[in-house]
């Protein structure tokens, strides 16, 4: 049941004003294209609708919907305002972008030297990045690690990612790394050397083969699943995703009748329904896949420390030159590559993305990607075959007028319940019955509150955060939060939390408050709290229904101070966790969030001094 939230008096400045934006809205049998047309890599605006034709496995289509999409120029010198210590503001003043963009850093499919070279290249790129691009970061490894929620701010971002719980180098033990590939070789040249018959040769050989397959098969099926929740998170809100994903080795994709071509593990039958599935939810949630080979330029293995040469070889088979052992490893190396580079492509056309290969300017492929992707044009269509028979529906388009190149999802697979646009209709179509059936028994917030949403600016308001003494954990009510996933049995949870007080400001303006008769004026608002794990676990959460009431003199201060409450928190003491709040207001329908990670509030100590 909601609580009631106390007022308290806190001194913060006014906060500002702002604009909204209208978002599309489809229904759950609407197919929605983000379609990029560029000219010799220049992006191509001002085109109209009917220069568009459209067709699905060869039929064509009615364009019902067309929206031509680019980046609203920011106000000239803006600057993201600079909070007091502890403090907190969901304003930005950057509009809200027609496409947001997520940094995936790929441990899973990426050896451990390649993962600190993207490191270092995504904190060169926000070294340099210029506040407005909204962008999140995630890692990938046996599972997917939340980093940081979308953000304007590139120096939020770049604090995320030197959090030290957060840029761990991983090794997730199915990767197959060059140097393991160099001693496999190295250990069949001696063996050959030294006189083995041919058959345990080739029964090694064989052994070593079926390994390598069973990784490769657990390592796509991890990537998929980690790609499945991505897509999962990104489908809660609308728009366009670029999802920049740094990665050695994509899965081998091959989809039937798309025209493309995969690799070794795109026949594998165990796979079909994941990939499927995979290219299913990334079309529904409109995110598109820009692989970046997180190799860069390197040189082949055979010049590595670790390789050696066998003493001795066969005159059949020479140490140098032409069909030597030495030519052999190289071609097999710039045939992996260039396999798992034709696979980062298709994966690619498949989204709607584009691949990058064979360039050392990581930093420089992130910037690139998203000053390019922003500019593009939305269509719709309701398809003409309504049979949701899961097979895979080709999708082509041409625009007239030149020779014009276009980035655009090739297809998808006509799967009922994860067409483009259908899990925002069908879960809010579930709560609407729930809300319906049990009145109140629906958090309105709760669409707009998953974990790293973009933050919402119809409501603004200031929060400002600070750590309780050691005693004020064990006050704070905590009849709404579970166990934390680190707590031990037996062990008292009230001395493994921190507690926190929150004040917020809200902005008057932004709220429903009209007057009685007496002039008194009232409103009302819904107020949640949520606390999320890395993983995206919800380890507390609150829901609080606010009665306002302020008399004339009473609401002429509230004009200038904003309306003032506070609220208690516990929060597990060990762990990374991130604090969202949204606030309704119940008048007017306006929604205002914002997210927040709890390691950047000064701890108690350091704030005293």
């Amino acid at each position: 049941m909601p609580h009631r939230l106390f007022g308290c008096f806190l001194a913060l400045t006014a906060l500002y004003a702002h604009t909204q934006q209208p978002t599309l809205r489809v229904t759950s049998r609407n197919v929605v294209l983000d379609v990029i047309v560029t000219n010799n890599g220049k992006p191509v605006t001002g085109l109209k609708k009917d220069a568009f034709t459209v067709t699905e496995s060869g039929k064509p289509q009615t364009v019902s919907f067309f929206e031509e999409n680019a980046p609203t120029p920011p106000p000239q010198s803006v600057q993201i305002p600079k909070m007091p210590t502890d403090v907190f503001t969901n304003f930005s003043p950057f509009p809200n972008p027609p496409a947001v963009n997520v940094l995936l850093l790929d441990s899973l499919n990426t050896t451990t030297d390649n993962q600190s070279a993207v490191h270092k290249a995504a904190l060169q790129y926000l070294k340099t990045a210029k506040p407005g691009n909204r962008m999140a970061i995630f890692t990938m490894g046996l599972g997917l690690h939340f980093i940081q929620g979308f953000n304007d701010d590139p120096t939020v971002l770049m604090a995320a990612l030197n959090n030290k719980k957060n840029n761990e180098v991983e090794n997730a033990g199915v990767m197959k790394a060059q140097s393991e590939t160099t001693v496999e070789r190295n250990l069949l040249g001696m063996m050959a050397s030294s006189g083995a018959s041919s058959s345990a040769i080739s029964g090694l050989q064989g052994l070593l083969a079926e390994r390598d397959l069973a990784r490769n098969v657990d390592r796509t099926n991890l990537t998929l699943e980690n790609l499945q929740r991505l897509a999962a998170f990104l489908q809660g809100f609308p728009g366009r995703k670029n999802i920049i994903w740094f990665s050695e080795k994509p899965p081998g994709v091959f989809v039937v009748g798309s025209g493309g071509s995969g690799g070794v593990q795109g026949g594998n039958p165990a796979l079909k329904e994941e990939v499927a599935q995979t290219l299913a939810m990334l079309a529904e949630a409109r995110a598109a896949l820009y692989p970046v080979d997180a190799r860069g330029t390197t040189v082949s293995g055979i010049y590595s420390a670790e390789n050696t040469i066998p003493g001795t070889a066969s005159p059949i088979s020479p140490i140098i030159g032409s069909g030597s052992t030495t030519q052999q490893q190289v071609n097999e190396e710039d045939t992996e590559r260039n396999g798992d580079q034709e696979n980062a492509q298709i994966v690619a056309d498949q989204s709607g993305g584009r691949a990058f290969a064979n360039s050392n300017g990581l930093a420089d492929i992130i910037d690139k990607i998203t000053s390019t992707s922003s500019t593009f044009y939305t269509i719709a269509y309701t398809p003409t075959n309504t049979k949701m028979d899961g097979s895979y529906r080709k999708i082509e388009i041409k625009v007239a007028g030149a020779n014009y190149q276009l980035s655009y999802r090739r297809g998808y697979f006509a799967i009922d319940d994860v067409l483009p646009g259908s899990s925002l209709a069908v879960r809010n179509q579930q709560l609407q019955k729930l809300d319906q059936k049990t009145p109140g028994a629906v958090d309105p917030l709760l669409p707009f509150m998953d974990l790293g949403m973009p933050q919402s600016q119809q409501v603004l308001y200031k929060l400002r955060i600070y750590p309780a003494s050691a005693d004020a954990a064990a006050a704070v009510p905590n009849a709404t939060q579970s166990t934390p996933p680190n707590t031990q049995p037996g062990k008292s949870q009230d001395k493994d939390k921190t507690a926190y007080k929150i004040d917020f400001a809200i902005n008057t303006s932004d709220l429903s408050l009209p007057p009685d008769p007496d002039g008194t004026h009232k409103g009302q608002l819904n107020i949640t709290l949520l606390v999320y794990d890395r993983f995206g676990n919800i380890v507390n959460h609150e829901e609080h229904l606010v009665d306002l009431s302020f008399k004339p003199d009473a609401y002429a201060a509230v004009q200038k101070a904003g309306v003032q409450l506070h609220a208690d928190l516990a929060v597990p003491a060990k762990g990374n966790y991130w604090l969202r709040t949204g606030i309704l207001d119940r008048g007017s329908r306006k929604v205002g969030t914002m997210e927040i990670p709890l390691g950047s509030v000064v701890p108690l100590q350091q704030a005293a001094k």
